[in-house]
């Protein structure tokens, strides 16, 4: 199962503006900008910010720990300019608390985070002041501009505090796990409460440091007036598999169909049976009218969700984390639409795997989330 969650702040460091904040502006920025001098390159970064409370209310509503659990942070590419062949994003935890501000990059507006600090006025910690958060064994790091981020030094097992993913001729899309720092958040390190700033977003080091390495990636940020705000989607394996009486489908010969709703509330959680029966049941001389008897599909079966009118995956086929359930009655799964965006139409899809073959069921299953 799953639930959507959607950034609360972000903005965009630009070393090329470093005092102008942009927490209004419709995208956010990573990459290397050539300098107006034509001489070198001026980095740019972007932080976001998450609410864990709400986070932690999910869980509690679920019965889950975050140990259970599997976070993904999705930015959408708004577009890209001269990017290499090969680089990494590597999202960081801030260390510091910042202000989004109301700026745009247009217009010079210091009344919140820039390349230069956290809010107007003031600078970024750097790894030089060696701030230590509480007892933990986690410091801040950053070189007083362009934000900074936790480090670890200690003995025993050093937490994960910086993910990454890596881009080679593929779409500019993020998909970043980023469970392990969740968890730090959630659950706290050394025993010690560890303040949610959010992530530093930028190329990685290696990357920054390259000058073969240049260009530029926009994601639409969470004041775009589309449907592609930043999103954390947290999963959860929820899935049950006893069909008692119930056989199984011939998988090659079938159809399906089942009690989705046309339209749901944006608050709503609902529970969607998936009905499968064979295609042409077999008469025999006491059934010369044979009734359709209900089957189910096997548990390898899986299911995800599209943007009708976009074609953009909501939730993407997983094998741990969309899989159908089963009980005595029919196969079913769980939709939370809290995080749907509203006033869309989508389209539920099923998989199902069977040995080396996979089928794809998508026999137009549409449904509208409204407010």
């Amino acid at each position: 199962m799953f639930r959507i969650f959607y950034a609360e702040q972000d903005a965009t460091l630009y070393e090329s503006a470093p005092e102008y904040n942009t927490g209004l502006d419709e995208v956010l920025e990573i990459g290397k900008r050539l300098s107006t001098s034509g001489s070198n390159y001026l980095k740019s970064r972007s932080v976001i910010k998450f609410d864990m409370t709400e986070i932690s209310a999910s869980l509690s509503k679920y019965g889950k720990t975050v140990n259970d659990c599997k976070f993904t942070l999705q930015l959408y590419t708004s577009d890209a300019k001269a990017l290499p062949a090969s680089y990494t994003v590597t999202a960081k935890m801030v260390g510091q608390s910042w202000i989004n501000g109301t700026g745009y990059l247009s217009s010079l507006t210091n009344n919140g985070v820039s390349w230069t600090g956290p809010n107007s006025g003031s600078a970024w910690i750097s790894g030089s002041q060696y701030e230590k958060i509480g007892s933990s064994n986690l410091y801040i790091s950053g070189s007083g501009s362009g934000g900074n981020y936790l480090y670890y030094s200690g003995s025993g097992t050093i937490p994960t505090l910086q993910v990454s993913e890596s881009f080679s001729y593929r779409t500019t899309d993020v998909n970043l796990i980023v469970t392990e720092p969740m968890k730090i958040w959630l659950s706290g390190s050394d025993g010690n409460t560890i303040p949610n700033y959010g992530f530093l977003l930028q190329f990685s080091d290696s990357d920054e440091d390259n000058a073969n390495v240049h260009g530029y990636v926009r994601f639409f940020s969470r004041d775009t007036h589309t449907i592609y705000v930043p999103k954390i989607t947290m999963y959860w394996d929820d899935a049950t598999y006893s069909s008692g009486s119930l056989s199984s489908i011939n998988l090659e010969s079938y159809s399906t169909y089942t009690t989705i709703k046309p339209t749901y509330k944006d608050t709503e959680i609902a529970k969607v049976r998936i009905y499968a029966r064979d295609k042409y049941p077999r008469k025999s001389p006491t059934n010369v009218f044979p009734y359709e008897t209900i089957k189910v599909l096997p548990s390898t079966t899986y299911y995800s969700v599209v943007d009708a009118a976009t074609d953009e995956v909501i939730i993407p086929f997983d094998d741990i984390y969309t899989k159908v359930s089963c009980d005595s009655t029919s196969n079913f799964i769980y939709l939370d639409f809290n995080g749907f965006m509203p006033e869309r139409t989508y389209r539920l899809q099923l998989k199902i795997v069977d040995g080396i073959i996979e089928q794809y069921l998508d026999d137009q299953i549409y449904f509208k989330v409204v407010r």
